[in-house]
């Protein structure tokens, strides 16, 4: 699932790692993409509580902060609405679960070769829910500069590959709950910047002030994506409607002030990558 790792110098702080032929981008990338990060999460499991880090998520701060910008932008907020993130953060809570989480598994992280996908960069893995990077393909890829659209057909796929692939690794399904996964994601106001600024700022409040880039998508519309992905997923759902509701709101009213704003490049444009 990585390159080899030939030789270490801890005084250094220098790996050396096997050299892994790239074969580049294909058309058909997700696929294999989505089989391998259910290999890469189903390496681990409870043995190996403690030898990584436990994953982050979104905190009480961060509900906060999104409720606040509800508020800034002159949307109500549902009654339902805190007890919903309250319950959503429970949820969320990594501690149960032991999937190895690359965190940071974007396009370019992932090195194509001749016997499958190998994962580079793991500065950030962590012990966590899985649910929480297989949301990459629905939420649009929040930790990447190259942010995505993945809809219709394509997503129905990669979440198939991803899915039948953790079961016959595992014996079990997937544990926890994709709209919760992406629910999660849209919380956090440090997935709409690059890492370097991440912890520095209330992101979610600059939002209606001003519009920043990451890349080549902006944040307001980075999270109008993540608003219109989880309203369409939360419709019917036991324990997020009302937030779902005050996602539809949200999105609405960001496309009625910044009508310029563009939806997020579709996953075979060619110009992403």
């Amino acid at each position: 699932m990585a390159p080899a790792v030939l030789a270490t110098d801890p005084a250094t702080r220098v790996l050396v790692l096997d050299h892994v032929d790239d074969l580049g981008r294909t058309e058909d990338w997700m696929s294999g993409y989505a089989e391998a990060l259910a290999r890469l999460h189903a390496l681990t499991g409870p043995a190996d509580a403690g030898a990584l880090p436990v994953a982050s998520g979104p905190t009480a701060a961060d509900a906060e902060s999104f409720l606040a910008l509800a508020r800034a932008l002159d949307v109500p907020v549902p009654a339902a609405v805190p007890g919903e993130l309250a319950g959503l953060l429970e949820r969320l809570d990594p501690a149960p679960h032991h999937a190895l989480l690359h965190g940071d598994p974007c396009p370019g992280n992932d090195l194509r070769t001749a016997d499958g996908v190998r994962f580079v960069d793991f500065e950030r893995a962590s012990l966590g829910n899985g649910l929480t990077e297989l949301a990459y393909f629905r939420i649009g890829f929040p930790t990447c500069w190259c942010a995505l659209s993945v809809t219709g057909t394509p997503l129905t796929e990669v979440e198939s590959v991803y899915r039948s692939t953790w079961r016959g690794l595992t014996g079990r399904d997937v544990p926890g709950d994709l709209a919760d996964a992406c629910a999660g994601w849209l919380l956090q106001g440090d997935a709409l910047v690059e890492r370097a600024h991440r912890g520095t700022a209330d992101q979610l409040a600059r939002v209606p002030v001003e519009d920043f880039t990451w890349g080549y998508v902006s944040a307001r519309e980075r999270l109008v994506h993540r608003l219109q992905v989880v309203a369409g997923m939360t419709r019917d759902h036991d324990h997020l409607h009302a937030l779902g509701g005050l996602g539809s709101a949200l999105a609405g009213r960001l496309l009625t002030r910044w009508p310029e704003l563009r939806p997020l490049p579709a996953s075979q444009d060619s110009t992403w990558y």
